[in-house]
């Protein structure tokens, strides 16, 4: 404790280019140790978190405008032999974070069949996995998949009153043709200039593309292959490392964050639907993504917003919530 107290006060006198390498060494460690790349079926919570993500690309792939014919059976294949790991290495601990991926398999295998395709492989890989996580499938019943959404319905919901707002609000893959109205999401930037920021900086920026820019810029994100070309446009969001002092340097990701959000929150308001996408990437494809898009070198990417107008009626992934019991702790 003395020796650590001694190490922070030499910390503090240091020039602070040496200051912020310590603190890259530092996150360099909990990077190693706990990224969910490295030993990940060796550690229950990695081994959920990735089963977590495997199982929404079962989801995204269902709630996108036109799918492909039998689409996705090497995916449910390689999801179905991962969960069965899971159930022999961590059955016996938490057993019920199946229900949810199976509820999702399940979902599947009724889609397909809607759709006249044969899946035997599938089912028979299926029907063993209940067998060894001791569900019975006819007793599956927790919502998963995909649901119909109505454009009028989400709408009136977004302005009835906050909870509804937040309950009504899903991540849509394709939209009409016709682009956003500038005066709409004028209308939802200027609900999210409300964000609360540190010390009042309000360090983020927004940077928005319409028509071929706008796909051009999901193509090259790469997370939303079959679909990038149905969303006409999106906001990037950003955060200005030149709004924040030497003691916090990660705190533009934080402000970015919170306005994202508010941004999301604002245009399901307004009435326009949106799908959140990730900027969690290596530093080079972030660079690539800024120099072909003007977006300058002092701002972090910290989001892409795919924004438009919906479409009547709509496929949307249910994306099940965990309970809160399961991620909140008093103290």
């Amino acid at each position: 404790m003395i020796l650590r107290r001694i190490f922070h006060s030499l910390k503090a006198r240091m020039p602070l280019p040496i200051q912020f390498l310590l603190e890259v060494l530092g996150y360099w460690r909990r990077l190693c140790k706990y990224n969910a790349s490295r030993n990940t079926d060796r550690d229950m919570q990695k081994m959920q978190y990735t089963l977590l993500r495997e199982n929404h690309i079962i989801e995204k792939g269902m709630s996108i405008r036109e799918t492909h014919h039998a689409f996705g059976q090497a995916k449910v294949a390689a999801l179905i032999k991962r969960l069965r790991k899971y159930q022999r290495l961590y059955g016996q601990t938490d057993r019920a974070f199946l229900y949810y991926p199976i509820s999702t398999i399940k979902a599947y295998i009724d889609y397909q069949h809607n759709d006249n395709v044969e899946i035997p492989d599938i089912e028979h890989s299926f029907t063993l996995l209940c067998e060894e996580a001791g569900f019975s499938p006819k007793d599956i019943v927790l919502s998963a998949g995909i649901k119909n959404g109505s454009a009028r319905y989400l709408q009136e919901q977004a302005k009835s009153n906050f909870k509804d707002l937040l309950y009504s609000r899903h991540s849509i893959r394709y939209f009409q043709d016709t682009l956003p109205s500038r005066a709409l999401i004028d209308d939802a930037l200027l609900l999210a200039s409300r964000t609360p920021s540190a010390c009042n900086r309000q360090a983020w920026h927004t940077h928005i593309y319409f028509g071929n820019d706008s796909h051009e810029i999901l193509r090259m994100q790469d997370g939303c292959k079959g679909f990038y070309n149905d969303i006409h446009c999106c906001i990037v969001v950003t955060a200005d490392m030149k709004g924040f002092l030497g003691h916090e340097p990660f705190q533009c990701y934080v402000d970015g964050g919170l306005y994202a959000q508010n941004l999301i929150n604002a245009l399901h308001y307004v009435g326009l639907g949106s799908i959140p996408l990730s900027c969690g990437f290596m530093n080079d494809k972030l660079q690539k993504i800024q120099n072909c898009f003007g977006i300058p070198e002092n701002e972090v990417m910290i989001l892409i917003i795919g924004v438009g107008v919906m479409c009547a009626d709509m496929k949307i992934a249910i994306s099940t919530r965990k309970p809160i019991t399961q991620t909140n702790k008093y103290h």
